[in-house]
């Protein structure tokens, strides 16, 4: 019996491990330490990323609905930015998250080439379960160049 009862355990166990199939594990969503600039996994998703024309950007914050977020360095931001938009550099947005308004649209803004940087902030600001965002076309470098209102400082 002790036999018989040996071999019908390793059977069962063995037919047991035949089926298991280990699962396909996702990676978490972003983390802070997550969010940067360089990842390349970001790059082919750009075009995801919402973007609004500075009209109906400007529209919007007018209304009270939007608010415009500067995610360029603190110091560039002091040497000129947005009037009334806040600063929040690229790499701490994560991390500063209560910070925004949670009843409006966050417009992100930074003065690189197709907005890129903003871009990348709308994806993670998405990431982070945030859905009303999106990257100022042509960023501070358009704006200032349309004479639109900016100041300086903090």
């Amino acid at each position: 019996k002790l036999s018989i009862l040996s071999l019908a355990t390793l059977l069962l166990a063995g037919a047991a491990s035949a089926q298991y199939k280990p699962r396909k594990t996702t990676p978490p969503p972003s983390t802070p330490q997550q969010m940067n600039a360089t990842t390349p996994a970001a790059e082919p998703s750009l075009d995801k990323a919402k973007r609004i024309k500075r009209d109906e950007a400007i529209r919007l914050s007018d209304a009270g609905k939007a608010v415009f977020v500067d995610v360029r360095s603190e110091d560039t931001f002091k040497r000129g930015h947005i009037k009334g938009a806040l600063s929040i550099p690229f790499s701490q947005l994560a991390l500063r998250l209560r910070e925004l308004p949670p009843n409006k649209m966050v417009i992100t803004y930074c003065a690189c080439p197709a907005e890129h940087t903003a871009a990348l902030a709308v994806l993670g600001l998405n990431a982070h379960k945030m859905a009303n965002t999106a990257a100022l076309i042509g960023g501070w470098d358009e704006w200032v160049a349309a004479g639109e209102p900016t100041e300086t400082g903090k």
